[in-house]
């Protein structure tokens, strides 16, 4: 049954890589209070030095069952692996985003009968490595149940509801009913020809509900006709789900839903178009009860409130929606033109323990391209790129120990804004490095008033208003190596604020060393 055995290598990891084995006025809105937690900041020193090389050995893949697995073990890192893709070629293959990083694909996902397949990995910094590629034999495909619009249709929905099977739709459009999908359960179409859409006179809460265990939904389009809320339910009990290559459009509220008890959920490679709907493309209900939820990779626009929602809103919760995942997704036009009250129209709201948010491209949107809420600790918000957004990143009262750097923000009313502490809540220990903030009209990183023992270290303030950093009422941060240029005007200033109760707030113990303004910019 073995399809194919890989050969060990070794390679050594570059200067900001990792190892693996593969075979992957600045305020806006006031929440409710958090107990604040302090805790070491989240990798900062690694931003600043070479992590040690490690070597790369390739593993084994097998069949399982209808499913060709591929296979990726992490050895050495010096962070936390957020993500191993498997790609051929430029495709990717999907995303393995827990471990062990192991892949299940069918046989016909690869090109041919002899592809060659690598594993490209991403830490928790940001930082990528990828593996030699290495030749795959696909072998045959395993049994499905295969329909059209005209034939054995009902027969391929019974597999689905019941579970344990394989189902293949043709091309067509098929008109159905709420249908529930079980564990063990594989749905494949055959890409955006395959357009599965609500039965004419229903309006369902949602069309697709997968609910179980090991359940794949890939290669189809759900066509929504502005009368189903949601076009995929995750429901509670639900344990490594994966939605892949979908082409989600006319929902009432969200394209995604996960909600109830459940992990390793993940959408990957789709286009969600939220034209007409109120909600996000992505919407994850996080508790206690759920971690590694993952969205990789997606085309998300149009809707009012958000991109992707990590909706985990109550605060000091150790380990709550623990390391949820946004990478690499492009999201543009979330905003609703009803309103302006900083409740809703983000690019990606992040409010779990732990959470990764790294390469992500947010533009127009109606208050900002990423915010943390809820229990926002050690959260890591890296390499992304925010443009036309009223606030670029919104950090808010309840987020600690996090770290914030190498994005790109541009052409925004504030880069990065830090909320005042109030209800016994604010933010505490987080770092901003390496940032680069272009053309921001009020100011390029404001901290308000309460929020402590941040390091906002080696970022660039290129054009924009001046001063660029304003610490309102903040104490005991470290402002260092700062650059500006471009525009006169000074870099820093530290002003008195207001506390919760109406007294004065005033900037204390703030250790300002080694910034500069420059009169010519260099990217």
């Amino acid at each position: 049954m073995s399809i194919v055995t890989l050969q060990r290598l070794g390679i050594i990891v570059a200067l900001t890589a990792i190892a693996l084995v593969a075979s992957g006025s600045a305020q806006h809105r006031y929440m409710p209070p958090q107990v604040t937690e302090r805790a070491p900041l989240p990798g900062a020193g690694l931003l600043r030095s070479t992590p040690t090389a490690s070597p790369v050995v390739l593993a084994s893949q097998h069949r399982k069952g209808n499913e060709l697995e591929l296979r990726a073990v992490v050895r050495g890192a010096r962070a936390r692996i957020v993500a191993v893709t498997f790609y051929s070629g430029s495709r990717p293959l999907g995303t393995a985003t827990t471990a062990p990083y192991r892949l299940d694909v069918v046989p016909s996902d690869l090109p041919s009968d002899s592809a060659s397949v690598r594993a490209v990995a991403v830490d928790r910094l940001g930082r990528r490595n990828a593996s030699k590629g290495v030749l795959v034999r696909r072998g045959a495909s395993g049994h499905a149940v295969s329909a059209t619009p005209q034939s054995g249709l009902a027969r391929a929905l019974e597999v689905l509801r019941h579970g344990g099977g394989t189902v293949r739709l043709g091309p067509g459009r098929y008109a159905i009913d709420p249908l529930r999908i079980g564990t063990n359960t594989r749905l494949i179409g055959a890409g955006r020809e395959t357009i599965l859409t609500p039965r004419a006179g229903i309006e369902p809460w949602a069309l697709l509900n997968a609910i179980g265990r090991h359940i794949r939904i890939e290669d189809i389009a759900v066509a929504c006709d502005h009368r189903v809320g949601r076009a995929i339910s995750v429901g509670p009990g639900s344990v490594d789900v994966r939605l892949q290559r979908l082409r989600l459009s006319g929902v009432l509220e969200n394209g995604v839903e996960v909600w109830g008890a459940h992990r390793d959920v993940s959408v990957q490679d789709s286009v969600i178009d939220g034209r007409g709907a109120t909600n996000a493309g992505v919407a994850d209900k996080g508790s206690d009860a759920s971690r590694d939820v993952s969205v990789v990779r997606n085309r998300i626009f149009g809707f009012r409130g958000y991109g992707v929602l990590f909706a985990q809103r109550f605060y000091a919760r150790p380990t709550a929606a623990l390391h949820n995942l946004a990478l690499d997704n492009r999201i543009s036009d979330i905003i609703d033109p009803t309103r302006a009250d900083g409740t809703d129209e983000g690019g990606i709201w992040s409010g779990g323990v732990g959470a990764a948010i790294i390469g992500n491209r947010i533009t127009r949107t109606g208050i900002d391209g990423i915010e943390t809420v809820g229990s926002s600790t050690r959260t890591t918000i890296i390499a992304n790129k925010v443009t036309r957004t009223p606030v670029g990143i919104y950090l808010e009262h309840s987020t600690n120990a996090s770290l914030i750097a190498r994005n790109e923000i541009s052409d925004v009313g504030t880069g990065i804004n830090v909320e005042w502490r109030h209800a016994g809540g604010g933010s505490n220990a987080n770092t901003f490095a390496g940032n680069a903030i272009l053309r921001a009209a009020r100011a390029g990183l404001f901290v308000d008033v309460g929020s402590e023992a941040n390091r906002i270290e080696s970022n660039r303030f290129l054009g924009g208003a001046r001063p660029a950093i304003v610490l309102q009422g903040a104490s005991a941060n470290m402002v260092r190596g700062n650059i500006g240029c471009g525009v006169g005007g000074p870099l820093i200033r530290q002003q008195s604020g207001r506390w919760e109760d109406g007294s004065l707030a005033e900037p204390r113990r703030n250790r300002v060393v080694g910034n500069a303004e420059r009169g010519l910019c260099v990217r």
